[in-house]
């Protein structure tokens, strides 16, 4: 059966985003927060040079604060000292592809509304990659950074593994599943955009109808987050498999195949370039 191709108000281009549609807070963060201050806790699967990465500093320096003879050798559970973490006065960070407001606040053990206001930034989804922002100390609410995760299914821990399963089940890369769920929402069901997608793939209604239909997916619910992120990964499966090759797939994500031409345009190449960096931390 040959399928009809979905031309959807939602394949539209849209403005430029250097970040998720709605943040996630540092709360529901699935990225690992400082566990104390100056602290951080390995998680099964991290890589020292990941965590160095992650907390602005490097494998080096990491190692030598923490006696690791062997920086290869880390163990999920292990606890490492990070220099510099929630040092006092006047930090700056620059803003780095695939980040977001969230995940730099969490970073420094403060909140995205501490970060905003510090940074005047009306919009907290609109950063951009080269940016300089002013951290300031402190937490400021919104979430704290030592906040546990549940394995609710509303949870971080729920969200991952309907991602993990998801990805599973339709033969997508894991690790690009989990970076376009954190590029579209921070992994959060609640997440809504102002031009009507909805939940943790952002997937529009329109969306959910041509894959429930024209894709055979039966009456999954897009507003159910496991339903949501098989609604999601079934499509970016179908842009893989009619766009063939994962920068242009992603681009079709975003903004519908319909307008992934010879060459993706400017907006494209933003969201591409932020998945794509923010896919290399889930491996």
């Amino acid at each position: 059966m040959r399928l009809r191709r979905y031309r959807g108000r939602h394949l539209r281009p849209q403005p430029r985003k250097t970040g998720p549609v709605v943040l996630a807070t540092a709360a529901t963060m699935s990225m690992a927060a400082p566990a104390a201050a100056g602290t951080y806790t390995v998680r099964r699967g991290e890589t020292l040079s990941g965590i160095a990465s992650r907390h602005g500093t490097s494998v080096r320096v990491l190692a030598r604060a923490n006696h690791l003879s062997d920086p290869n050798l880390i163990v999920a559970g292990q606890r490492l000292r990070i220099p510099g973490s929630r040092s006092g006065g006047r930090r700056s960070h620059t803003v780095r592809p695939g980040q977001t407001l969230s995940e730099i606040a969490s970073r420094y053990g403060t909140s995205v509304a501490a970060v905003a206001r510090a940074n005047k930034i009306s919009n907290p989804n609109l950063i951009v990659v080269g940016q300089r922002l002013r951290i300031p100390a402190g937490g400021g609410g919104g979430g704290g950074g030592g906040a546990k995760v549940s394995g609710s299914a509303a949870s971080p821990g729920g969200v991952r593994v309907s991602l993990e399963r998801q990805a599973a089940t339709h033969g997508v890369e894991p690790a690009l599943v989990k970076a376009v769920a954190w590029q579209e929402s921070g992994w959060r069901q609640s997440a809504r955009s102002r031009v009507g997608a909805i939940g943790v793939m952002q997937v529009m209604p329109g969306t959910a109808d041509y894959v429930n239909s024209a894709l055979g997916h039966g009456n999954l619910n897009v507003r159910k987050m496991d339903d949501n992120v098989h609604l999601g990964v079934a499509y970016l499966r179908h842009m893989l498999h009619i766009l063939g090759s994962t920068r242009r797939a992603l681009a079709g994500y975003y903004s519908g195949p319909g307008n992934v031409k010879g060459k993706l345009a400017g907006y494209q190449k933003s969201y591409v370039r932020s998945v794509l960096a923010l896919r290399s931390r889930f491996r």
